[in-house]
């Protein structure tokens, strides 16, 4: 009996330590694909390197994390942050509002905190006509922003982010506006505020108590505190029932900061569990590999169209990549077979115009080079011209190398951008030729005698 029991316990103790060791695994090999988020990325906020993605690139409501747009807008307008703004007639009351009245006076900053922590559409648009008149000019400005930021698949309608139909993103373009607005310093600060207090207005005498939405910063006494999460540096929630629930988030640990994107989750609080699982796995299952190590080429050669018939290397141009501080980020597995073999990387060349078209000027950033490996962006780079190339209209006729040298350079044009230059140039030197020789004074000389022959003939 006595052996029965000891063999019964043995069993269970094996049991239990198996279970407990396949519990660990469990926790320890967790994927962010067990997330059932429709729209997702995790990006390195430093690199750019992109983590895990799933339907990144694919159309989405953002909902009030446009305002993470306003906000940089607004911090670069170049306004007074400490100015009193006298809010205009027209006052938004739907969604979630900050909550003042016509003609209210509050400071430009409280207004900007009040749009990012309590996520108020009445600030937003305060916001907007303070900085361009209009909330349909500041749209243009959004969209301009968002142009030069390479935000291919976003437009931008409403400074608040209620729901418009041509009011659109995706969770890859939020976070690269993301990893550009946290390079600012007082939207860092602003972000990663839990509470704030506006002072009175001359129409409330108590001023605003604002408490940020993001629940991975701050929830009120009352309500759980289990979705915070240490390390967290921002962003933005939003929600609307177009867009269902989103989230843009960032956390930093050990030197490294990471932006978590989640558009379109059912549950309201899913969206900051889920970003504390991504948070987990990409600091403690992912590693750094500085790109300097992998010897990858600096430099890449473009032909300028419209260049100058003068220009040393006819239009051909070394651009510079910027490498040296470089840093790709992404799962273990991934850094070792690029340690192994770093010609697994792929590179595509984004210019800021195309094709690329003089005037370019010595370090001028004239596009960006994005570097993938198996389809996901590790990093990307930007590109400068190494130095200057002048356009066609500062030509001269004489050219580098000497009188005639347009001709000469016009028929050695291997690109033929412009070879209807030549053909009539060349068209001009043959009628020139015609007349020249067509009014040689030989050939005078035999039509006077002509003309004096008939004379004599007919006068007879």
């Amino acid at each position: 009996m006595t052996k029965k029991i000891l063999h019964y316990i043995t069993a269970v103790l094996v049991i239990s330590v198996l279970f407990c060791t396949f519990s660990v695994q469990s926790f320890a090999e967790f994927s962010p694909s067990s997330i059932t988020t429709p729209h997702m990325i995790l990006m390195d906020a430093d690199s750019g390197s992109i983590l895990y993605e799933k339907a990144a690139h694919e159309k989405a409501y953002p909902a009030s994390t446009t305002k993470i747009m306003t906000c940089i807008l607004a911090l670069e307008s170049g306004k007074d942050l400490y100015e009193t703004v006298t809010v205009g007639d027209n006052v938004e009351h739907s969604g979630s509002l900050m909550g003042f009245v016509r003609h209210e006076e509050i400071k430009f900053i409280d207004l900007i905190y009040g749009m990012m922590l309590v996520s108020g559409n009445d600030a937003a648009q305060a916001i907007a006509e303070h900085v361009s008149g209009t909330e349909s000019e500041f749209a243009n400005l959004m969209n301009e922003k968002a142009q030069a930021l390479g935000m291919k698949n976003t437009h931008f309608v409403k400074s608040n982010g209620l729901h418009h139909e041509d009011h659109y993103s995706t969770a890859y373009d939020m976070a690269l506006l993301t990893q550009y607005a946290l390079k600012n310093e007082t939207f860092r600060k602003i972000v990663s505020t839990a509470t704030y207090q506006v002072e009175p207005t001359n129409r409330d005498s108590d001023g605003y108590f604002l408490e940020n939405t993001n629940k991975l910063i701050y929830t009120s006494p009352e309500a759980d505190e289990s979705y915070r999460y240490s390390g967290t540096t921002g962003v933005k929630t939003g929600s609307t029932p177009n867009a269902k629930r989103c989230l843009v988030a960032s956390a930093e640990k050990d030197g490294v900061e990471l932006i978590a994107v989640l558009f379109e989750d059912e549950a309201d609080d899913y969206r900051f569990s889920s970003a504390r699982k991504l948070f987990d796995w990409g600091f403690d299952d992912t590693e750094t590999l500085s790109v300097s190590s992998l010897n990858l080429s600096s430099t890449l050669e473009q032909q300028v169209l419209n260049a100058s018939f003068n220009d040393i290397n006819d239009g051909k141009l070394t651009v510079n990549i910027d490498l040296a501080s470089a840093q790709i980020r992404t799962d273990k597995d991934t850094i070792a077979q690029i340690r192994q073999n770093p010609s697994l990387i792929e590179s595509t060349v984004e210019w800021s115009h195309e094709p690329l078209t003089a005037p370019i000027y010595a370090g001028e950033q004239i596009g960006t080079i994005r570097y993938t490996y198996d389809g996901t962006t590790l990093f990307t780079a930007p590109l400068t011209a190494s130095r200057t190339v002048l356009d066609i209209t500062n030509s001269t006729t004489s050219g580098p190398h000497g009188s005639g040298s347009i001709i000469l350079e016009k028929i050695s044009d291997s690109t033929g951008g412009n070879s209807w230059i030549f053909w009539v140039l060349l068209a001009l030197l043959v009628i020139l030729l015609i007349l020249f020789f067509g009014t040689s004074p030989k050939k005078k000389k035999r039509r006077k005698r002509k003309k004096r022959t008939a004379y004599m003939y007919y006068g007879r």
